[in-house]
């Protein structure tokens, strides 16, 4: 008898999960159906107003007047040309009509943080409905689009309040590349906040906003500013944070600054003899200037010379124009890396043109010349109708990393 129980006790509680696992997988079906649906009738409205004018998008709506995505459409429209009141409007019928959806909450919170009501758009927000990546997603793009505002307006305190709300909703989500471009701004806004603190002489405040930027992402723009802070009251704290941000980038730092820390340093390390901070500092800087050479680029060190603009036949006999030039190495060193751009102008109209010229197996060796480089011009440059000589210059400028900035190195009048 009790067997018969507890099979029949096993068979009807196997029957309840097998009934609440297909009510799930209905449930996921719908919500798929459902988040499909709205994709599909966004995209079909978003396709509609690409053809229609407002007049035309309000008939369709007189004609189906419960359709609240082209009642939001027509409020972007009227957002758009910067009739806000019709905007207002109809983003609030669009709340009515849909039962105050999750997508017709987002849009109308769009709406009110561009437009300085930040307090409203929070609370749209947070009645968005339910905890799925969707709602979390609407929400933080709500409150970046608050914070935004908030940072134009340069209040920076209140900015980086709604930057850490947006945070807690982007780490939810999942989405890694969102994720990012979050922590890139939220870190942002800390070094925004921390130059406001400095202007205003609050120093504690502005070391405390760019160590919290620093622990959102690390960056060595902070690393920079962290140093140059503590320039007047730890030299040796200075130079940790200033050595990071030269070894990630060496272009946001000031070369003569940091070198004039690491003398300041050794100097000091000499006075009080101790060996082990003279071997420190002196090997800080020797990889200072050896990344410094590897780096940064003078405009002694190059020489353009014998450009000209010539031209050949093509395979098919078509007639090209390239730009011919010969650069001449002027240092010490092996050149092993060198970026060019030429911004050749004619007849007014400018044209850019880029190549990396040099490379460790195409280096060139100290005072050595590099012949015969060409650059073809693009083919819509024309020579014809030129008035006067002088109507085709050239501008050359070279780098010797990726991410250098460019120098100048001359400009050159050129005949054809």
């Amino acid at each position: 008898m009790n067997n018969k129980i507890a099979k029949y006790l096993s068979t009807v509680f196997l029957g309840i999960l097998i009934a609440i696992f297909f009510s799930f997988i209905a449930e996921l079906e719908l919500l798929f159906r459902t988040e499909k649906e709205i994709t599909s009738k966004q995209l079909n409205i978003e396709n509609l107003s690409k053809f229609c004018t407002i007049e035309e998008l309000e008939k369709k709506l007189a004609q189906n007047p419960d359709d609240y995505f082209l009642t939001i459409r027509l409020a972007q429209m009227y957002e758009a040309i910067d009739k806000l009141d019709k905007a207002n409007d109809f983003y609030k019928s669009a709340l009515a009509l849909s039962g105050r959806s999750n997508f017709s909450l987002y849009s109308y919170a769009i709406f009110c943080a561009k437009n300085d009501l930040y307090v409203f758009a929070a609370t749209l927000a947070e009645e968005l409905d339910g905890s799925t990546n969707r709602a979390n997603l609407f929400k933080a793009k709500i409150y970046e689009e608050i914070g935004d505002n908030l940072s134009k307006h340069k209040n920076y305190v209140a900015s980086v309040k709604s930057y850490q709300v947006v945070y807690k909703y982007a780490k939810s989500i999942g989405d890694l590349k969102y994720l990012n471009k979050i922590k890139e701004k939220y870190s942002q806004e800390y070094i925004l906040l921390a130059d406001y603190h400095m202007a205003n002489n609050e120093i504690e405040q502005a070391i405390v906003d760019l160590k919290n930027s620093l622990e959102i992402k690390e960056s060595p723009l902070t690393h920079y500013k962290l140093g140059l802070i503590y320039l007047n009251s730890e030299l040796s704290t200075a130079e940790k944070h200033i050595n990071k941000a030269f070894f990630k980038d060496p272009f946001v730092v000031n070369p003569y600054i940091y070198n004039q820390v690491l003398t300041s340093l050794l100097e000091h390390a000499q006075k009080e003899k101790s060996g082990s901070l003279i071997n420190y500092y002196t090997s800080r800087i020797t990889r200072f200037k050896k990344l410094l050479k590897q780096s940064y680029l003078y405009k002694e060190d190059l020489s353009i010379d014998n450009s000209a603009i010539v031209t050949k036949k093509s395979f098919l006999k078509k007639l090209k124009y390239y730009l011919f030039f010969e650069i001449k190495n002027n240092t010490k060193e092996k050149l092993e890396n060198l970026f060019i751009k030429t911004e050749i102008f004619v007849n007014g109209k400018k044209y850019i043109i880029e190549k990396k010229v040099v490379t460790p197996a195409r280096s060139i060796e100290p005072y050595e010349t590099m012949n015969s480089l060409d650059f073809e011009l693009p083919q819509d440059v024309k020579f014809n109708n030129l008035k006067q000589n002088n109507d085709i210059f050239v501008r050359f400028y070279a780098k010797r990393l990726q991410d250098a900035p460019w120098v100048l190195l001359n400009i050159e009048f050129l005949n054809i």
